[in-house]
């Protein structure tokens, strides 16, 4: 299906992401660009449960009063019945909140092309593998918290055993509930076995997980990406021949299943093409956020946390010869071209030829640069201050340096856009933790105690964070002073003026699986009564 452009409507893709693995995130990015290059939105952005942006933050990343959110996940479970809407705050199929109209589709999981997508895949890994002698299994996660999590895989099994594929047995097996995929040599009774993963991703579980469990790896490995699992097949395993395929959502075609998912919606819920839009005068039609960002820059604003912004002087296409700059209010021109580096590489980027940086073009170069620091560590939180130097990125628009810097610093421009017109609203950790469901409910028992010793250790210890915390334990019990609660998210060598503060408007994902971590510690220290 094909869909006419919504130049008015914006897109949100909500994905699970992770703290491990970069590459679990790369599929959703992936799908976003596919659809961006389209031109069929004003805007297309990526949240995500465990990475940033997060859910809550997504709102400040358009300017859009239409959006459309596709939930970029397998299965009708869990976290799209249970996790997505409530952190979304929606209601219902549309949701109207702080003035913008929520469209939520169903997930990416449930469109029918994925019986043909699985199919393709599994023909890939196992090219000459006779269907007649071979096991197909679909596995997937599996959870106690919703049994709608695994009737998608439960329903691809159903749709290719009658689809005359030719396989002698197509089984569901899961990692965390019966059938298990440990057990794959005991569900399969053929000499060959091929193993899809029904994730969207390639990240921690098919990377690590799945391969231990198939017995391919005997220990979990590093964390970083690890595409050599699948470039070994076959494994002669347990006496068969064992076939492992990448994750079914690496699929490019799954940019056009989400553009299906959105025309499916228009048609159910009787959409038409153009919302509803506000009219303005010509004189006072609100300014988009990429143009509040460039009048920033031209009166003065050049930082925005380790990162340095620059305006490119040229009249063609941006070089790297070109002439950089401090802004200025002189250079305040909609076609001006910008450029990003390190703030303590400024100098060589001044240098004739920018000696020692290497140069990226493009939004898009933004996340892989951001992704490790000069250790390879994975930075899964953007305001750790380990930013890696030696580059430069050339942008050509406002709008791809509101990109870029969405990658560096997810969300924190859209915060403090809102900071400045008081729309900004603040979270406290006690709300935070209040709604925490399955596993999570149980952070809900920490004393206010236990929180303010947590904040200067999750906030400035374990993960350095360069953020202002904006919140609170609750509304009326302010954080404890500490080295966290005394940041103001600004660098210390400009002006306050000068720079875009990273803001914190509620703590991260990350602070509550720390806060998991210390409610399992505080149950384990608790004597047993006799």
């Amino acid at each position: 299906m094909s869909i006419a452009p919504k130049p008015r409507s914006a897109l949100l893709i909500v994905g699970h992401g992770s703290t491990q693995n970069p590459d679990s995130s790369a599929p959703y990015f992936e799908h976003a660009e596919q659809i961006r290059r389209r031109g069929l939105f004003a805007e297309v952005h990526c949240c995500f449960w465990k990475e940033e942006p997060s859910m809550r933050e997504a709102s400040y990343l358009f300017d859009s009063d239409e959006i459309y959110v596709v939930p970029d996940f397998i299965s009708e479970g869990y976290f799209t019945q249970d996790v997505i809407p409530r952190e979304l705050q929606l209601s219902g199929p549309t949701t109207v909140l702080r003035g913008k109209t929520f469209h939520y589709c169903l997930p990416v999981g449930v469109h029918p092309s994925m019986t043909d997508l699985i199919l393709r895949r599994a023909k890939e890994v196992a090219p000459d593998a006779d269907p007649a002698a071979t096991t197909l299994i679909i596995t997937g996660h599996g959870t106690g918290f919703n049994k709608n999590s695994t009737k998608a895989i439960h329903d691809q099994v159903a749709l290719i055993a009658a689809s005359g594929a030719g396989y002698a047995a197509v089984v569901a097996a899961f990692m965390e509930e019966a059938p298990f995929i440990a057990d794959w040599d005991q569900l399969a009774l053929t000499p060959n076995v091929v193993v899809v993963p029904f994730f969207i991703s390639d990240g921690l579980h098919s990377y690590q997980d799945i391969p231990v469990l198939l017995g391919i790896e005997t220990e979990i490995g590093p964390a970083a990406s690890q595409r050599e699992v699948f470039r070994h097949n076959p494994h002669s395993l347990r006496g068969k021949s064992l076939f492992y395929s990448s994750a079914i959502g690496t699929e490019p075609l799954i940019a056009d299943v989400i553009l299906d998912l959105i025309g499916d919606f228009d048609i159910s819920h009787k959409i038409t093409n153009e919302p509803v839009a506000t009219i303005f005068p010509q004189s006072v039609e609100p300014l988009t956020s990429s143009q509040k960002l460039l009048h920033a820059i031209a009166n003065g604003v050049h930082r925005i946390g380790e990162i340095e912004i620059g305006i490119v002087v040229s009249n063609d296409r941006l070089e790297l010869n070109d002439q950089i700059t401090k802004p200025t209010t002189e250079t305040s021109d909609s076609n001006q071209r910008f450029s990003l580096c390190h703030a303590a590489d400024v100098a060589l980027r001044d240098a004739n030829g920018a000696p020692g940086l290497t140069t990226y073009a493009g939004p898009g170069a933004a996340r892989e640069i951001a992704a490790y620091a000069e250790d390879g560590t994975y930075r899964f939180l953007h305001a750790q201050r380990n930013l890696r130097r030696g580059w430069l990125l050339c942008l050509d628009t406002v709008e791809d340096l509101r990109l870029a810097l969405d990658q560096f610093y997810p969300a924190c421009v859209g915060l403090w856009l809102a900071q400045q017109d008081a729309s900004l609203e603040v979270e406290h950790l006690r709300d935070k933790l209040q709604r925490q469901s399955g596993m999570y409910q149980r952070v809900r028992s920490l004393s206010n105690e236990a929180l303010q010793e947590l904040v200067p250790l999750t906030c400035s210890s374990a993960v350095p964070c360069a953020r202002h915390l904006l919140w609170q334990v609750d509304a009326d019990t302010p954080l404890l002073p500490s080295a966290a609660s005394h940041r103001r998210g600004l660098p210390d060598d400009v002006p306050a003026a000068a720079a875009i503060p990273l803001l914190c408007r509620e703590a991260c994902n990350h602070w509550v699986a720390e806060c998991l971590a210390a409610a399992k510690a505080a149950k384990s220290a608790t004597p047993v009564s006799q």
